[in-house]
């Protein structure tokens, strides 16, 4: 389809602005009242300069494999958010194309809209609360993105309004007690929202016809309606586009560049000084454009088919002339069993045929993060066997029916379209698109040729390993390494014993999540995988979008096979960035027991005895089949039982030990918040693994893991920020270093590092034994490669040399930012 067709395929009629009678004759007025009216209508001129000019929905949670549901729709001012399931802030945030070409970014969100009260949709709330927060406060965002264009907000001001189904804020409320920062604010919306951009009109349908048909029973809904009896979707209307000035006319017509131009702009008529009175219709050109709404949609299930269909105030949408009421798209977030649904495909067939169509469930394409990919690629360089190059995105292949909207090539901005009769024949007769979401598709609304585009990081494995392996120093430190671990390996290959096979392989860890509190572009939050044995696996922490980093590792069917495999997971402690991925986790879990058929055991939930608080929460707020999914073994067996669910199903430490076929398995109180843990286990083979969670340098943590073969502790903070560490109850690299030296560790692995650390930590100033590895998320290690790590740190330090410049730039700036308001509190004394 060539250029000129595509713009004109997105031409409707749009809604024109009222327009004032009022006469203002410029040249007679004086210069004081011209004065006192300039500032007056400044407020009108700001509202006007609002009116988007460009409106974009932009794919972020494809849906797919591995990755929630989440839209974003942006404008050159704002954004909004449609469902806000773990992992969305991340998918935000990482994309350069879709931040250049469509606003893409987390700052500016300030309104998010739920369709249906499930985990799916609402699980990445409290990350995307924290984000923005942090965003405002300038302290806590000392190593944060410095947006120049960040909304200013008062602190009265809501932070996050989410609008949707009754009591859907609870979970962000709740979820509010695992932050470490209590200043979230939160609020909950009701009804239709309107601003200076758009208006967004909720419509409610329920699972079964009884409140739909019954009005007054729809009035109490908020004390009524079951935990899964309603769900929204969302009109969305925007306003209608600014008149644009057009010079030539405004020559003929004998109008001046000046006041009386801004006045025709905003729709009132002026005076020339010959009494000649102009009208903005003659000077002005209303751009002409597809102002329909579009609809963002989840029917959660076949239950809510019956009110859906019924819903009147989408059945105005149905069937009619383009010209009058129809959507330009609709956004289908249902899931895939109701999607295929004979009603549901004949429900779609109802609503107008140029309406297009964007589907956003399982059989979308995974989400793809190019940055990682990037990343993981480089570390490949280093070493293939500690840092395996990711699967390939499934269901790629759909990508390309998308990607033919893709804009070819540039448009006149500055061009006005006029709208014809043949161009409103034109968009009755256009047939609407089927697309498949991917990351990096844009349903461009309004702006240059409306329609479906793709903006896709670009990514060229060839290419990106031959830059770097042309830079000498780079180089040259591979040629070394590889020196260093030829020797070595030809050594153990002398040593060969009859159980190597065993011993050099298990226990495999693989770090799925190695940053502290807010993921970034490349760290992802808490989350250690270690395989004890081929049949036995367990995890450490459970961070936002854990899933999501095991599938992006593993791919579809390795992810599963592990799943089943997966017996029990560990949490340290309650900070939402340990246990926040923890929900979808163990659903996957069953599911992909489900689908091979599989006998479907508990897993076993050891955890501080304060997450029956957040279990009993959700068994109540969102889904009362959560208790079937684990076994929990609270780590505080001093401590008396609060809140009980008669569902909830125990276990003890004894089957611990005897599941994972361990011969040891002790909590250690550890030094951060209450009741936070490390843990110290020993395999029957004795292997003995020490994970020390989120702590502070901890003596009972040395005493617990004495002598052992792996000692994996968090290092949030380098060494200059020691009074950071004491302050949050973290560690530094060296106060790490040095518990590892005290315990007599074999091996020690740095983690849980500042997400100011995104690439590679520093290690310049830090004294580095010769038994120290960094950890980085997508690493795998085994008692048989554990030991080489420490030899990797000079080629990775040479491999990001760039950005740990970049790291210590802002650490300077940092420290001398401090000292002057330091010295500034000390001068008001």
């Amino acid at each position: 389809m060539g250029k000129k067709r595509k713009r004109q395929l997105g031409l409707n009629a749009g809604n024109r602005q009222e327009q004032s009678t009022q006469q203002i004759h410029i040249q007679s007025e004086p210069n004081s009242q011209r004065s006192k009216r300039k500032t007056s209508g400044m407020d009108k001129l700001t509202q006007l300069a609002k009116v988007p000019t460009k409106i974009n929905l932009v794919v972020v949670g494809t849906g797919g494999p591995g990755t929630s549901r989440s839209l974003l729709l942006t404008t050159e001012y704002t954004r909004y958010m449609f469902n806000c399931g773990e992992g969305s802030r991340r998918l935000i945030s990482i994309s350069r194309s879709l931040r250049q070409a469509a606003y893409a970014k987390v700052s500016g969100i300030e309104n998010i809209f739920i369709t249906y009260k499930n985990w799916e949709n609402i699980g990445g709330l409290l990350g995307m609360a924290m984000t923005l927060e942090n965003q405002k406060n300038t302290e806590l965002r000392a190593y944060g993105s410095r947006e120049k264009d960040c909304q200013a907000q008062t602190s009265s001001t809501p932070k996050i309004t989410i609008y949707g189904p009754p009591d859907v804020e609870k979970i962000a409320m709740m979820a509010k007690k695992f932050a470490v920062s209590a200043n979230l604010n939160i609020a909950k919306g009701e009804g239709k929202y309107e601003d200076l951009c758009v208006t967004i009109t909720p419509v409610a349908f329920y699972n079964n016809l009884d409140h739909e048909q019954n009005p007054a029973k729809r009035q109490r809904i908020n004390s009524e309606c079951k935990i899964n009896d309603v769900a929204y979707c969302y009109i969305v209307q925007a306003k209608p586009p600014q008149p644009k000035i057009n010079v030539e006319k405004c020559v003929d017509a004998g109008v001046t560049i000046g006041p009386m131009v801004g006045l025709l702009q905003r729709g009132h008529p002026v005076t020339l000084d010959d009494g000649t009175v102009i009208r903005p219709e003659q000077v002005t050109d209303m751009p002409v454009m597809d102002n329909r709404p579009f609809l963002i949609l989840d029917c959660p299930s076949t239950e809510f088919l019956p009110s859906l269909m019924r819903c009147c105030e989408l059945q105005d949408y149905t069937k009619t002339d383009v010209d009058k009421r129809s959507f330009s798209v609709i956004v289908h977030m249902t899931p895939k069993h109701v999607y295929d649904s004979t009603i549901y495909q004949a429900w779609m067939e109802s609503f107008h045929v140029s309406t297009d169509h964007l589907i956003m469930n399982s059989e979308a394409v995974g989400a793809e993060l190019t940055r990682v990919r990037e990343h993981q690629t480089l570390l490949n360089l280093v070493s293939s066997e500690i840092f395996p190059l990711l699967p390939a995105v499934e269901h790629a292949d759909k990508m390309e029916v998308a990607l033919q909207g893709k804009n070819s090539g540039e448009d006149d901005e500055n061009e006005i379209v006029v709208m014809t009769p043949e161009t409103e024949l034109m968009l009755s007769q256009k047939k609407g698109q089927v697309a498949v979401a991917f990351s990096g598709l844009i349903y461009v609304s309004r702006g240059k040729l409306p329609g479906f585009h793709a903006e896709i990081d670009e990514f060229n494995y060839a290419d990106l390993r031959e830059r770097y392996l042309s830079k000498l120093d780079f180089k040259d430190q591979l040629d070394k390494l590889e020196a260093i671990t030829s020797t070595e390996s030809a050594s153990d290959e002398d040593k060969e014993t009859d159980d190597k096979d065993f011993s050099s392989k298990y226990p495999r860890v693989v770090f799925l999540g190695t940053g502290s509190s807010e993921p970034n572009k490349i760290r992802a939050q808490s989350c250690i995988l270690v395989h004890l044995s081929k049949h036995s696996v367990i995890m450490l922490d459970c961070g936002e979008d854990s899933y999501g980093q095991l599938y992006r590792f593993y791919g579809s069917r390795k992810t599963n096979r592990i799943l089943r495999k997966l017996k029990a997971i560990f949490i340290s402690h309650m900070h939402g960035d340990h246990h926040l991925g923890l929900i979808t986790l163990m659903k996957e879990r069953k599911t992909a027991c489900d689908v091979k058929n599989k006998t479907f055991s508990p897993l076993l939930l050891v955890a501080p005895v304060q997450m029956k608080r957040w279990i009993k929460f959700y068994h109540t707020e969102i889904d009362d089949d959560i208790t079937t999914l684990f076994r929990f073994v609270k780590i505080q067996t001093w401590l008396n039982d609060f809140g009980e669910l008669p569902e909830l199903k125990t276990a003890s430490f004894e089957e611990v030990l005897q599941e994972l076929d361990l011969s040891e398995f002790t909590p250690v109180p550890v030094e951060h918040c209450n009741n936070a843990f490390g843990i110290s286990f020993r395999q029957s083979s004795g292997f003995k693994l020490v994970y020390s969670g989120d702590t502070m340098p901890c003596e009972a943590l040395v005493k617990a893991g004495e002598k052992c073969d792996l000692l994996i502790h968090e290092a949030t903070h380098e060494d200059s920020l020691s009074s950071h560490a004491k302050v949050s109850k973290h560690s530094t690299f060296s106060q790490a270093i040095d518990i590892g030296k005290k315990m007599e560790a074999k091996h020690i692995i740095l983690t849980h590092f500042s997400q100011r650390y995104s690439h590679m930590v520093p290690l310049y100033k830090v004294e580095l034994p010769d038994n120290v590895g960094v950890a980085f998320d997508n690493m795998q290690v085994n008692p048989q490669t554990v030991k080489y790590l420490p030899k990797l740190i000079p080629a990775l330090t040479e491999l990001f040399f760039d950005e740990l410049q970049k790291s210590a730039s802002k650490t300077l700036k940092y420290d001398r930012n401090n000292e002057k308001l330091e010295m500034a509190a000390k001068d008001s004394l």
